[in-house]
């Protein structure tokens, strides 16, 4: 998924659904015990909705708890508060900075937990938007944020805490911006005026997370970049092997070569799959790489390796048992910013008039030339899956009626970009016949949407069902969770009010069942009227029912996250983690003092802070 992030996309334009009467409302019950069914939310002002501009007049909508439903792709959905347009100012208080926890973790009783339900959820996204007076441009250019949830027993367990990254000590020992970010955020004045370091993109380690053979992974967007390592337990980050305090997977990542942040596990042979990409100024460099189940240990010496012509951006990858799946969009290059070792956000830019490729590349066998298949102006967000059928791949992705990244110059992009400018997506099926090179394109659903996914067990398979974020009306933030089922084109959806936004729905499979819908959906929402963040587990088998558990994040609200994993089975006791987060506090004091006695002999200023650190986890 390209990390311009849906959730973080721009409100949109009025609803299209025509305005409903006002129903009665019911009293809500606890939050931590009620279902949707049982607590809607009145609209601003006790049932008093505000006019809204839109074009130079003023509507004004009523709430409505309603369900529709039409006959041919009917759509079944509870929705809650609908409006004529989302609330813009709430929206915007999701990229907040992100809190400590006063002791690094807390419990909580939790009534409506499903029995079944026990492991832990992850999820990263920036977290961490400023320092000192100096504040990042796109949101991408934030800091990592690890949130971790434990489930058991009706019980959950909640911590989160910022990556820490050398980027991010830097900063805090700068007081400022140190570096650029990868998404156009300049470095802050300041410092030594002809320091080299401010020109190397920072690396916040923002974009994904993945949990493979007991390492939880924090995950960066640029080609390159080098995960992570986070203790599940604490979320404190542990030092790897690099100068950085990254980990290059024990030596099988070279000094070229990243972790993409969109990795795959092969619903066919469980392996991890995941790519990194290297552009220059004439092509760029995929690499493709794959880890067999039960080790860090790669599934060839080498990755797998091709060159795709021009400096280019792909956004994420699919896999069938044989085609590593690539979508490259139309785009113009600046040449000479390129030649120059420009990143991605400064050189790359939308061209209306070109055409995009589908890329097919073995991925095993290294002797077969790659297959590229012109097609329309396609602008693929993310892949939902891929299959194989026949001499076909049958490929379902979000595309966008235009690239953008939302470059801003002067003022973080989310407080000045135009709401109504989003590029609308949509969920379709490209069906290319490898033999002769041709497609075939069918919208599969037209709902603006994002973090598109199936079962986890069907990836690379035939499915039936895609699970997604949804938005209220034609484009803007997602506010709603949806199934949409490909053969038939129902629609099965949840949407909240104007005021709610919601992350990635992770399908989580349900013990011991193995039907394409038996799983919950777990995603994590911000209200911005009430300035909290909640937890929402759906039964994917009926999502219009509403959320069969939810409940509020205790402590503090956390900012928008992006990808998240589920870890099965991965649990902790109170007294375990009293124990862990007492080593890590030690952990974190050493760390301080490492720096402090580093910084008082670099001749540069913080040259340590370029350096791995003394110590096992910070």
């Amino acid at each position: 998924m390209e990390a311009s992030s849906p959730c973080f996309l721009q409100p949109g334009p009025l609803l299209s659904q025509p305005l409903q009467p006002l129903q009665p409302l019911q009293p809500p019950a606890p939050a931590s015990a009620r279902t949707w069914r049982e607590a809607s939310r009145a609209c601003p002002g006790h049932g008093h909705c505000n006019p809204v501009l839109v074009g130079g007049s003023a509507v004004l909508a009523l709430a409505a708890l309603h369900r529709k439903k039409a006959s041919a792709g009917r759509v079944r959905s509870k929705a809650v508060a609908l409006r004529a347009a989302v609330d813009v100012d709430a929206w915007k208080r999701g990229f907040r900075e992100a809190d400590e926890l006063e002791d690094g973790y807390y419990f909580m009783d939790v009534e409506g937990i499903p029995a079944d339900l026990r492991g832990t959820y992850f999820r990263n996204g920036p977290g961490k938007f400023k320092e000192g007076e100096n504040q990042v441009l796109h949101e991408m250019d934030g800091d990592g944020f690890i949130l971790g949830i434990t489930f058991e027993d009706g019980q959950v367990c909640v911590r989160h805490r910022l990556v820490q990254t050398q980027g991010l000590l830097r900063d805090k020992f700068a007081k400022r911006l140190f570096a650029k970010g990868y998404y156009g955020t300049p470095p802050a004045e300041g410092g030594a005026g002809l320091d080299p370091r401010t020109g190397f993109p920072k690396h916040t380690a923002n974009a994904g997370v993945a949990f493979w053979e007991d390492q939880l992974l924090a995950l960066g967007t640029a080609g390159g970049t080098k995960p992570f390592m986070i203790d599940p337990a604490t979320l404190g980050t542990v030092l790897g092997n690099e100068d950085e305090g990254s980990w290059n997977l024990d030596g099988a990542l070279d000094s070229e070569t990243g972790f993409g942040s969109c990795p795959k596990v092969c619903g066919t042979e469980g392996c991890l799959a995941f790519i990194d990409q290297v552009p220059s100024a004439l092509q760029t460099t995929v690499k493709y790489m794959e880890f067999a189940p039960g080790a860090w240990r790669p599934r060839y010496p080498k990755p797998r390796e091709f060159s795709v012509g021009g400096f280019t951006r792909f956004a994420d990858f699919a896999i069938t048992p044989k085609w590593l799946v690539l979508a490259k969009p139309p785009l113009k290059v600046d040449g000479i910013g390129a030649a120059f070792g420009k990143t991605f956000s400064e050189v790359l830019d939308f061209d209306p008039s070109g055409k995009g490729e589908l890329i097919f590349a073995t991925r095993l066998r290294r002797d077969e030339q790659e297959v590229t298949v012109p097609v329309d102006a396609l602008v693929c967000e993310e892949f939902a899956n891929a299959f194989e059928d026949g001499g076909r791949v049958v490929v379902d992705m979000v595309t966008a009626t235009r690239w953008e990244l939302g470059k801003v110059e002067s003022a973080p992009r989310w407080e000045v970009q135009d709401p109504c400018q989003a590029p609308k997506r949509s969920l379709e099926r490209y069906e290319v016949d490898l033999s002769n090179g041709t497609f075939t394109k069918k919208t599969l659903c037209d709902k603006h949407l994002g973090f598109a996914s199936v079962n986890p067990a069907l990836t690379g398979k035939k499915h039936r069902f895609v699970f997604a974020a949804v938005a209220q009306g034609d484009v803007g933030p997602y506010s709603g969770i949806a199934k949409i089922d490909v053969e038939s084109g129902d629609v099965d959806e949840w949407l909240g009010g104007s005021y709610e936004f919601v992350g990635e729905p992770l399908f989580v499979p349900k013990e011991d069942l193995d039907g394409e819908e038996d799983g919950y959906l777990i995603t994590v929402s911000f209200d911005g009227k009430e300035d909290k963040s909640s937890v929402l587990i759906f039964d994917a088998k009926s999502i219009s029912e509403g959320p069969v558990c939810q409940f509020p994040l205790r402590q503090s609200a956390v900012p928008y996250g992006l990808k998240a994993c589920w870890v099965p089975d991965l649990r902790y006791t109170a007294e375990e983690m009293k124990r862990k987060m007492t080593l890590l506090r030690m952990f974190v004091k050493k760390s301080t003092e490492w720096n402090a006695m580093e910084m008082g002999f670099s001749s540069f200023g913080g040259q340590a802070l370029f350096q791995k650190q003394g110590v096992k986890m910070r």
